[in-house]
């Protein structure tokens, strides 16, 4: 069973928009902010944008 050239050319290009990805998204992955997200109510704004209180209103 061997890979074709065709084959390693999607696995090179799909790897690399994986790295890409990866390395883009990587700084909003830290615990403070995911638990933001998670626990938080957003308040979406009038133009679209979506704000995180820091603070709950219960």
């Amino acid at each position: 069973m061997g890979l074709s050239l065709p084959i390693v050319v999607i696995l090179v290009i799909f790897g690399g928009f994986f790295l890409i990805s990866f390395f883009i998204t990587s700084p909003n992955m830290d615990t403070k902010g995911l638990l933001r997200v998670l626990y938080s109510k957003p308040v979406r704004k009038a133009d679209g944008s979506v704000e995180y209180p820091e603070s709950r209103n219960n």
